[in-house]
């Protein structure tokens, strides 16, 4: 695999950052959507609406996706561009992914059954594969066939990423215990793997989802998808969910 350097990465993905947001009608519509409607709708009258649900305390909305039966996704109510946003890396930084988690019920609840935590999954996309100018974090189904093709991880040690292949692609995997959230965010998880990823953590892509072990024990699986140009790979994790949930038929 071609190893680029960081100021390279990084002025690609600034590029694609630029470009994708051309295929969407409105990259601030969910910004507009989040801090123009809900946020001011739940303090004038404490309806939420359009989103679901509003967290003024811990600073994000939940609004449902229009694409998808179940998909929802967090949006903060601050002002951030993305998985680049250095903010995040801040040690007392908001934890969106654990807020996320607590929030993945409205997927089985909107499906009318209540599904396993390795049905579901939480995803962020790269820069380069992104459409909103606005840091989101889909709540969805996982595609059927990746619970099964993830128990190959089972025995991994905790908290170490290890190569997984998919269909052609590398991603890496790390497997964690069931407090994981509780003490560690993807976001910093993501940028401590190598010094490349720290610095071009817009070339990121990152997925979590739910898993059962050998012994019983629930836990996570951390999937990171990066941006590999040579293989027009432009960091959508999101390929591994699936917004027709077909898992939970």
């Amino acid at each position: 695999m071609r190893i680029l350097s960081p100021l390279l990465v990084l002025t690609l993905a600034l590029l694609f950052t630029a470009a994708a947001p051309a295929h969407a009608a409105n990259p601030d519509a969910l910004w507009q959507i989040a801090n123009g409607k809900c946020l001011p709708n739940s303090l004038a009258s404490g309806d939420p609406a359009p989103c679901s649900m509003v967290d003024r305390e811990r600073g994000f909305v939940i609004l449902k996706d229009l694409v998808g039966a179940g998909q929802y996704l967090l949006i903060p109510t601050v002002r951030l561009t993305g998985i680049e946003s250095r903010e995040l890396l801040q040690p007392q930084w908001p934890n969106y992914w654990r807020y996320a988690w607590e929030q993945r019920g409205r997927v089985g609840a909107a499906l009318g059954r209540p599904l396993e935590p390795a049905q579901l999954g939480l995803e962020i996309n790269s820069a380069a594969a992104r459409s909103q100018l606005q840091l989101h974090i889909h709540i969805d189904c996982m595609r059927r066939d990746v619970p099964g093709l993830l128990r190959a991880h089972r025995h991994d040690p905790l908290g170490k990423w290890m190569p997984f292949m998919l269909e052609g692609h590398r991603y890496w995997v790390m497997r964690l215990d069931a407090d994981a959230l509780q003490t560690q965010d993807p976001f910093k998880l993501a940028a401590a793997r190598s010094e490349h990823a720290a610095n071009a953590m817009g070339a990121q892509s990152l997925l979590l989802t739910g898993a059962r072990f050998d012994d019983g024990a629930e836990g996570f699986y951390l999937i990171n998808m990066p941006v590999n140009f040579d293989r027009e790979e432009f960091g959508s994790a999101e390929v591994l969910l699936d917004h027709d949930c077909a898992i939970a038929r």
